[in-house]
């Protein structure tokens, strides 16, 4: 079974983002994705101003698990727009990943930028999924 927790310590971030290959960034708030108990995955990312961003999202090394990521990009889109933050960017590395980034919902605007308008996305009890 796939679970996603809030990370609640500074320190458990920064260990958990060295397994997965992420530069540890202390402005930041984190998710960490584990199947049966074992770690998967990990995901930074945060709020500025009227925006929200997603910084860096991995698998543990040596791991693949898409579905993990997906659910860790879900949850965080759903945390930023619970903070009434209804515009999010993708920051994190899309080489190899722009099917990932597309099925979390994002799409390129006109800056060339992994762009999501949050409106009314969470709403009604299912997401409007634009997986191409």
């Amino acid at each position: 079974m796939l679970e996603v927790y809030p990370v609640q310590e500074k320190k458990e971030q920064e260990a958990l983002c060295e397994k997965c290959g992420i530069k540890y960034d202390i402005e930041t708030l984190a998710y960490a994705g584990y199947v049966k108990g074992v770690l998967v995955g990990v995901l930074q990312f945060g709020i500025h101003g009227d925006s929200g961003y997603i910084y860096d999202i991995e698998n543990v090394k040596g791991i693949e698990n898409t579905d993990a990521l997906f659910v860790m990009g879900r949850a965080a889109l759903n945390f930023i727009d619970l903070c009434n933050v209804k515009k999010a960017y993708f920051k994190a590395a899309t080489v190899g990943r722009e099917d990932l980034v597309k099925m979390i919902g994002f799409s390129k605007n006109s800056n060339d930028e992994w762009f999501m308008d949050l409106t009314g996305f969470f709403e009604g009890g299912s997401c409007q999924c634009k997986a191409e």
